[in-house]
């Protein structure tokens, strides 16, 4: 097996790792899961949105049937959801696998890479329960290739998000899909350049506007390091995307400054 310098090597292996699928599922399932850990730190390694070779994924349609909820967990982000449109028992069988899975930083990890995807599509909404959202809150580390972050920041992402009415977990959303390796896309970054100043705008905000401001310091700072740097860990990071970033994450922060010094001068007038 490839070590964790060869990304490329796993990545050209990723059909014969991920047909040892079944295979490592039902060791799993008999106590023992090496052969399931290697197969999934593989898929790590080659640092690669959805490392299932895509007609295994129709192993995704038996495998809650025959796999712990553990495995359920930890695999899931490797599969293409995206291709998995109109099967919410799916989406069902993976939210009761979270729900008795205890939560170390990878499965946070997983849970959130998943339900970041999963939400992007309405029709999947109705099976996702609101145990299931508050994992945004624990803002695990994410990789530079992240399926969650890639597809979770439609429009419908922010409006489901927001639809909770929950500022902690509404931040931690913002907090995890605010990154130096994708841009927004367009309907999502406008949706929320319009939802900051509405959902962060009232009193007693002021410590969601840190964090926030905190994140995007952050993410600007990595942008600031350059493209070649980017690209030391991430290859995919192109001049159209970099420059998008910037100017995307430039006017968030432009809008929560904005939004703090009018919250702050509110408190200024009340205290006088």
């Amino acid at each position: 097996m490839a070590d964790a310098g060869e990304p490329r090597k796993l990545l050209d292996k990723h059909k014969a790792i991920t047909t040892l699928l079944p295979y490592a599922v039902w060791q799993e399932r008999n106590g023992r899961h090496e052969v399931l850990d290697v197969c999934l730190r593989a898929a790590g390694v080659a640092n690669v949105p959805a490392f299932v070779w895509y007609r295994s994924s129709r192993f995704a349609n038996i495998f809650p049937s025959k796999a712990t909820p553990r495995a359920i967990v930890l695999a899931s982000p490797h599969f293409r959801w995206i291709s998995l449109a109109e099967r919410g028992d799916l989406v069902q069988q993976w939210v009761a696998a979270v729900s008795v899975t205890p939560y170390p930083e990878e499965v946070a990890q997983s849970v959130v890479d998943v339900l970041l995807e999963v939400s992007s599509r309405p029709e999947f909404w109705p099976y996702i329960t609101s145990d299931v959202w508050p994992w945004l809150k624990r803002q695990p580390s994410l990789p530079p290739a992240c399926a969650g972050r890639r597809f979770g920041t439609y429009s419908n992402n922010v409006k489901v998000v927001r639809g909770l009415k929950d500022p902690e977990v509404f931040k931690s959303y913002l907090v995890l899909v605010w990154s130096e390796w994708d841009p927004l896309w367009d309907s999502g970054f406008d949706e929320m350049c319009v939802s900051i100043p509405q959902d962060f705008g009232g009193s007693g905000m002021g410590h969601h506007h840190a964090d926030l401001i905190q994140r995007l310091d952050y993410v600007l700072g990595q942008l600031g390091r350059g493209i070649d740097y980017l690209r030391q860990h991430r290859t995919g990071v192109n001049e159209y995307s970099f420059g998008k970033m910037k100017d995307q994450y430039g006017k968030l922060r432009g809008i929560l400054l904005e939004v703090n010094i009018k919250a702050i001068a509110r408190t200024s007038c009340l205290t006088q």
